[in-house]
């Protein structure tokens, strides 16, 4: 009965990870080059790590199509925004998991300029939790 719980708590940890590379297509200002989303909860929810600043972020995630999802996020606690009224980077996104693509915009709230657009591809990492990934270890119902 153990067994049964911990694979079903190792399922509820797994998620994919994406890894994006995005180059900018207007402008260069807050276009990350490098990204990683992980998704979990059956693509419901999400993490956005910007490997530039090493700074992970939870995602506002909306599925528009069964493969296109859109996110959005802030990078917030970033020591170069701490001064008072100086806008937080935001961002919203479309990654389409069918052809690995991202397109990526750069928001600034009360900013009337172009704001700065970025694409690029991603690679899938499907993961699972260590407890998942060290199954061969775990004690076969036969050796009970």
């Amino acid at each position: 009965m153990a067994f049964v719980f911990m694979v079903a708590g190792a399922a509820a940890l797994a998620g994919t990870t994406f890894h994006c590379s995005l180059k900018p297509i207007s402008g260069s200002a807050w276009i990350p080059s490098r990204i990683t989303l992980h998704f979990t909860d059956n693509f419901r929810t999400a993490q956005v790590t910007d490997l530039t600043f090493g700074v992970a972020v939870p995602a506002k995630v909306v599925q528009h199509s069964k493969t296109s999802y859109a996110l959005s996020w802030a990078l917030t606690g970033l020591a170069v925004y701490s001064e008072p009224g100086i806008a937080r980077p935001r961002f919203r996104a479309v990654l389409n998991t069918a052809n690995q693509k991202m397109s990526l915009q750069a928001a600034k709230k009360g900013g009337n300029a172009k704001l700065p657009r970025g694409r690029g591809f991603c690679e899938t990492e499907n993961s699972l939790s260590l407890l998942a990934q060290n199954e061969g270890d775990l004690p076969q119902p036969a050796e009970w």
